[in-house]
């Protein structure tokens, strides 16, 4: 997410100075490619470009031709990066795959990044439609947008069809490709709710905002809770527990106080919310003692509290400093939140990598 933020963040700039960018997203990838569907990179007039497509090797060749591609409306074009030594292509460094790129500029792109910057500011979902094949349905381009309630940001239903296509990736929270349509599921950005404004804290909250989530820390001692010690934190708030902040699916929310007291008020918050993953630092007995006492008042057995709760917290990585563990924390988050399971990106006896 911090990369479109960049990408937001830019055309905005743009904007004010009333100058046309060029958009770039990736709609099909097919075999091993470093960047998905739905990766973007976007090209000012002055030669400004904020964004990858690739591992490095296509966003020159992209840059340097989007304009002239696009001078009659939008293209998709076609870019292999199968290794070949006798090529004298500009780009193409073995990944071993092929990538289409949607090429827009102008007010077709401008709508696709209000969506982007709706969906982002709000942290909402929104479902991109987009036509990537010429002989299945005509001129290719976006063709409209869906906010997490279906309702149209922008554009119009183009046939049954392309709306069935979207409203489904919306149901099912994941992209879709289906009769020349690209329904690009674009999910809601990630919070990240920090119960604790100790030092362990800090590396904790510059991770998550290198990430572009949007990160609330919370913390009774006001010595602590501070802007100066949480520059990347979006809000920063002196409060005993977060029992009066809105928790959704989307929010991750971390314990780590180091008050037994200030530690307990929080699971009893957090329990019950609907965040997508709750973890507290400390030991097993001095969590099982907590969860034994606010249990009865949730109405939960300290098992059922158990499941909804990661107890030691983070992944088992040898952590063993503030900085190591923080990473440890962010990548269980990220697993769990992008429904993905924490595995060596090469395993024993396997091709499989990043660019899968």
């Amino acid at each position: 997410m911090a990369e479109l933020e960049a990408i937001l963040n830019l055309w905005t700039e743009e904007q004010q100075r009333e100058q046309e960018v060029c958009l770039a997203t990736v709609v099909t990838v097919e075999g091993s490619s470093y960047r998905k569907a739905g990766a973007r990179m976007l090209i000012t007039r002055g030669g400004r470009r904020v964004g990858t497509i690739s591992g490095g090797c296509l966003e020159a060749e992209v840059q340097k031709k989007a304009w002239w591609l696009t001078e009659s409306g939008p293209a998709v074009q076609r870019y292999s990066s199968f290794y070949d030594e006798d090529s004298e292509m500009p780009y193409g460094l073995g990944c071993g795959g092929t990538v289409h790129v949607l090429l827009e500029r102008g007010e077709a792109a401008d709508r696709v990044l209000g969506a982007l910057n709706q969906s982002f500011r709000s942290r909402k979902s929104v479902v991109i439609l987009s036509a990537i094949d010429a002989k299945a349905c005509g001129q290719v381009g976006t063709r409209f947008a869906l906010n997490d309630e279906g309702g149209l940001l922008f554009g119009s239903a183009d046939g049954p069809e392309a709306m069935d296509l979207a409203k489904q990736a919306l149901r099912k929270k994941q992209s879709l490709w289906d009769g020349g349509f690209f329904a690009e599921y674009v999910a809601p950005r990630v919070g990240l709710l920090v119960v604790g404004a100790g030092d362990d804290a800090m590396p904790l909250v510059e991770f998550a905002g290198r990430l572009g989530w949007d990160t609330t820390v919370v913390d009774g001692r006001s010595h602590l809770a501070t802007r100066e010690r949480f520059p990347m934190a979006n809000q920063v708030l002196t409060a005993k527990s977060p029992e009066q902040l809105a928790v959704t699916e989307r929010d991750a929310a971390v314990i780590l106080t180091h008050s037994y007291e200030q530690d307990r008020a929080a699971l009893k918050a957090l329990l019950p919310s609907a965040a997508g993953y709750l973890g507290i630092l400390g030991p097993r007995q001095r969590t099982d003692r907590m969860l034994g006492e606010v249990g009865p008042d949730l109405g939960l057995t300290v098992e059922e509290c158990r499941t909804r709760l990661r107890s030691p917290v983070g992944l088992k990585i040898g952590a063993t400093d503030p900085v190591s563990i923080a990473l440890a924390i962010i990548a269980e988050i990220y697993s769990v939140m992008e429904g993905t399971s924490a595995k060596p990106a090469a395993r024993e006896g396997s091709q499989t990598a990043i660019h899968a």
